[in-house]
């Protein structure tokens, strides 16, 4: 605030015009100051507000601009008064707020979660910030970049992130979300650096061997077959090697010593055909296995790894 008041006492009504240089800065309350011979000496009160435009412009200063008087007192008519400087302190912040930073879960089903990403002023000029994930194998995102204007820079943009299934039982795989520095001629955001988004893809492979049918085969001594076929339920690192043997050869056999699964042919099924063998004793239907032993691979998931045997 400030205040004016005449030096001495005018014989008609002296109007003085007040207006604020920058309305975008400041504004005053009146249009004009009236004075006459009975408030003459009395100080009249002019309150200047600061105005808020969401621009990190930094201080900035402008003028309540007090114009010549208007008056038929020939001592004050035109009589210009000394205008009166002021400065709008800034207020504003220019950067992001990005939100969650933590915590993001998503699943190798499919299952997604999301975050945002505002700005804190408003801009000059577009700013486009990067959007990439550091692993796409774990996590993708559906957008190369977000865009702020002046017009949408206060509302927050959303990001939704994907989990991807790699068939692999790798655990649950930490991965970030990289929001990249700004691109923009507004030098306030230009190279300006968001905060990035940590994202956990949580794991749903389990290793391990399906085997259909695992049980109640039969073979005849006639030679008449069965079949059963085996096939991994996640993506190996390493070459997986099965060993394949009869527990009774005088009553079956089997025509492979092994199963070999790669990255590759994991998800195919392999046929195993079991025969059976004529023992010419009558000693009525034996029951005999298909052992499937211990697993040998590189493969920490499958390294070691027996299956059930096969009846």
């Amino acid at each position: 605030s400030f205040t004016v008041v005449l030096t001495s006492q005018p014989v008609a009504d002296v109007v003085v015009p007040v207006a604020s240089s920058d309305l975008t800065e400041g504004i005053v309350a009146m249009t004009s100051l009236t004075f006459t011979a009975v408030n003459w000496n009395m100080p009249q009160t002019v309150t200047v507000t600061g105005v808020d435009d969401f621009v990190k412009d930094g201080d900035i200063p402008y003028t309540v601009v007090l114009d010549a008087a208007t008056s038929t007192d020939p001592n004050y008519s035109g009589v210009d008064p000394v205008d009166v400087t002021v400065t709008n302190t800034d207020n504003d912040v220019a950067g992001f707020t990005v939100t969650p930073t933590t915590g993001l879960v998503t699943t190798e089903a499919g299952g997604t979660a999301s975050f945002t990403v505002v700005l804190t002023s408003q801009p000059v000029a577009d700013v486009v910030v990067p959007v990439t994930s550091t692993d796409v194998t774990e996590g993708t995102v559906p957008v190369a970049s977000l865009t702020f204007a002046a017009t949408d820079w206060n509302v927050p943009h959303a990001v939704t992130v994907t989990g991807v299934d790699d068939f692999v039982k790798d655990g649950n795989l930490d991965y970030t979300i990289v929001l990249g520095a700004a691109a923009s001629t507004d030098p306030n955001y230009a190279s300006v650096d968001p905060a990035d988004v940590a994202v956990s893809n949580a794991d749903n492979d389990v290793a391990g061997f399906s085997v259909i049918p695992a049980a109640d085969l039969v073979t005849t001594e006639a030679g008449s077959t069965a079949s059963f076929a085996i096939v991994l339920t996640s993506q190996p690192l390493a070459r997986v090697t099965l060993p394949v043997a009869s527990s009774d050869l005088t009553e079956g056999t089997v025509p492979v010593a092994s199963l070999r699964f790669t990255a590759t042919n994991w998800n195919v099924p392999q046929t195993v055909t079991v025969t059976g063998v004529d023992d010419f004793v009558k000693d009525g239907n034996i029951a005999y296995l298909v052992m499937l032993r211990a697993a040998t691979s590189t493969d920490p998931n499958y390294a070691g790894m027996d299956p059930t045997d096969v009846t």
